[in-house]
């Protein structure tokens, strides 16, 4: 488990939030191998026993916070999808919203690439809606039956490099577009999709990307 199981009372909540906003500065700073336990602990200004209460050990922990994390940016992709029902339109979207992520919340989004050792899997919680997207994808014929399988291991991928490649290369937002759109058009070509429909959901991402820059 996580965390100790118990209730979290008032102390334990303070004690766990000063854990996990010293964890996202550390982590975004330095690769998790080089924070030792005792840096986390000296950051958020608790006992090292305090740290031990609530996470297991220090990959667990991280692994937390790429959690949250990704939680955050797969509400974003709800509310992004909110009145959407192309399963296809959904899932470029959320591949819209990592980079808008990646661009606006860089450090964040280190932390999750730092972190997230579990979160390829197929029954992983946090993969349910873009799995669900996938399928009905399929179901809609808007991508080959043969494509269900790995699909989701391929979108992944594509995503988090896209993400990898914001953090560390820190385009212009411009700049960030135009490459979602290219990696955008690869990915959907390689699961399938027809090229005029590619393009279009491509072109439209990347209007879109642009958009949010002036919001």
């Amino acid at each position: 488990m996580t965390f100790v199981d118990q209730p979290l009372n008032t102390r334990s909540l303070r004690t766990r939030t000063a854990l996990v906003k010293a964890g996202l500065k550390l982590f975004a700073e330095r690769p998790i191998d080089a924070v030792p336990i005792d840096d986390i602990v000296a950051s958020a200004g608790v006992a090292k026993g305090s740290f031990f209460n609530h996470f297991a050990d220090k990959q667990i922990f991280a692994n937390e916070l790429a959690g949250e994390v990704r939680r955050d940016i797969e509400a974003r992709v709800t509310e992004a999808n909110a009145n959407v029902s192309c399963p296809l339109e959904r899932l470029t979207n959320g591949m819209m919203v990592a980079v808008d992520f990646a661009l606006t919340e860089r450090e964040r989004a280190i932390v999750m690439l730092r972190g997230a050792l579990s979160s390829t899997a197929r029954d992983h919680p946090l993969n349910r809606g873009l799995l669900e997207d996938i399928e009905a994808c399929v179901a809609a014929a808007l991508i080959p039956e043969r494509v269900r399988a790995a699909g989701l291991l391929f979108w992944l991928g594509n995503c988090q490099m896209l993400i990898m490649n914001v953090v560390e290369r820190r385009p212009s937002r411009k700049e960030a577009a135009e490459r979602t759109y290219d990696i955008l058009q690869m990915a959907l070509l390689g699961m399938g999709v027809e090229i005029t429909e590619a393009d279009a959901h491509g072109q439209r991402v990347k209007m879109r990307l642009m958009e949010l820059g002036t919001v």
